[in-house]
């Protein structure tokens, strides 16, 4: 195992010009694909390899589709209901799946081909993007649909997030799956805030109904992209025994035993429960707190998109010179202090400035602390340690919904500059907890529990 404390998941090895001949998952041919020598250091040089470039791109489709359809759907419940809650209840019935799949989706990751699943659960989101976009322009809309469309989305999202995580140690030599893992890490991260970003201009520009249209269209690609990819398959994956629980109990175990996943996952755990949901409440801020409209909400979310850009480029740029602990403590407290300052913003310019940084700051600890969960795990348990992770990350709703009833009580500003604190004095906590317990990790067993 590496010992990843201290050592970001972005350290770039010099790479050997030789060519790779493994077998496919479906075992009908040899699949040889040469491995271009990479500059040392060179922080995109990943992507030179096709196969990780079709991932990525996929990816990033799929991902931007996905938060496109969160900001929409927020603003059409605004709309419909004028209730703060009710708006963050779209976010909550989203990602309230992953709480309760996310570790099945693990498990799946490391019993069946990674990539049918990731596949099958595009093919349900495009549907469900399409439903939706059908029944808003039939003029029928209701909240109920709203929800139960994105109960369906988080089904399927958290059935197949590990897969899809997991799949890139299928695609990538050992050597490059630092910055491999880096990479696809911004996928997720940048489009949480990009796709808000599109749908968010295209929302005054040509409505919720088009704006939903684009963005089903939006993931069509990826299905392609992931159709044309051809992982290879490692002795240890999809060979996991026992039964769905035992499988689910060793992953569990293993981030547990583990000192550095176990602080990863408490440090993943603060962000978001506070930081990491501000975006559920953006409608809110853009029409009632800055009274800019639709208009201002996709300039707002523009610019986060901006910052998370920034952020993601940054992480993968810094390499091994500064330790995730430092990098988590500094980018949560900076995404706490920008949030708090953003929320008691009366300046629209000011608040386009303040919510690039926030963007930014947890953007790239979201990147950081995903990447060392991969590299810190062996391939065998890949997809099922990735899975907690993703248990955390199904936390959102409660964050969401506590920004929801928060702002109910007490109005926006108040209720998120509060959380935001309160995030500010978790990343501290957890970052001392970490130092004055943390014990050294024991080598992992090879095994295929």
């Amino acid at each position: 195992m590496w010992d990843c404390d201290g050592v970001l998941a972005t350290a770039y090895l010099p790479m050997l010009h030789r060519q790779r001949t493994t077998q496919v998952v479906d075992g009908t041919k040899s699949n040889q694909r040469p491995v271009r020598h990479l500059r040392r250091g060179h922080p995109l040089g990943v992507l030179r390899n096709s196969q990780y470039r079709r991932y990525w791109a996929a990816g990033f489709a799929t991902f931007t589709g996905f938060n496109m359809q969160m900001l929409i759907r927020g603003w059409m419940m605004y709309d419909l209901t004028q209730s703060p809650l009710m708006v963050t209840m779209v976010t909550a019935a989203m990602m309230m799946p992953m709480l309760f799949l996310s570790l099945v989706g693990g498990a799946l990751a490391d019993r069946v081909d990674r990539k049918k699943i990731t596949m099958a659960s595009d093919f349900t989101l495009l549907g469900s993007f399409a439903a939706l976009f059908i029944i808003s322009a039939m003029g029928i809309m209701a909240p109920w649909h709203i929800i139960a469309i994105s109960v369906i989305n988080g089904i399927a999202f958290a059935l197949a997030v590990s897969a899809r995580q997991a799949l890139v140690s299928g695609l990538v030599h050992r050597e490059q799956m630092r910055t491999a893992v880096g990479l696809s890490a911004t996928t997720y991260n940048s489009a949480q805030i990009i796709g808000p970003a599109i749908g968010g201009m295209m929302l005054p520009e040509f409505g919720a109904t088009w704006a939903l249209g684009v963005s089903a269209i939006v993931v069509v690609p990826a299905l392609f992209l992931y159709a044309s990819l051809k992982p290879v398959h490692h002795t240890s994956v999809n060979n996991a025994k026992g039964s769905v629980v035992e499988n689910v109990k060793a992953g569990l175990a293993y981030a547990y035993q583990h000192s550095t996943l176990r602080f990863l996952m408490l440090g993943g755990m603060v962000m978001i429960l506070t930081v990491g949901p501000f975006q559920s409440l953006m409608p809110v801020f853009a029409e009632d707190v800055l009274n800019v409209g639709a208009g201002g909400l996709g300039v707002l979310m523009l610019a986060a998109g901006v910052g998370a850009l920034v952020g993601s480029i940054v992480v993968v740029s810094i390499g091994e010179s500064v330790g995730h602990q430092k990098l988590e403590l500094i980018f949560g407290l900076m995404a706490a202090a920008a949030l708090t300052a953003f929320a008691l913003s009366p300046w629209f310019a000011l608040s386009i400035v303040l919510v690039s940084i926030t963007a930014f700051a947890t953007t790239s600890f979201m990147v950081v602390n995903m990447t060392v969960v991969q590299i810190t795990t062996p391939d065998y348990i890949r997809g099922r340690v990735v899975s907690v992770r993703f248990l955390v990350i199904g936390l959102m709703p409660f964050g969401a919904l506590s920004m929801g009833f928060g702002a109910e009580a007490f109005g926006a500003p108040a209720a998120v500059a509060i959380i935001a604190g309160v995030g500010a004095v978790g990343f501290l906590l957890v970052q001392i907890a970490s130092r004055v317990f943390s014990a050294p990790d024991s080598q992992a067993t090879p095994g295929n529990q």
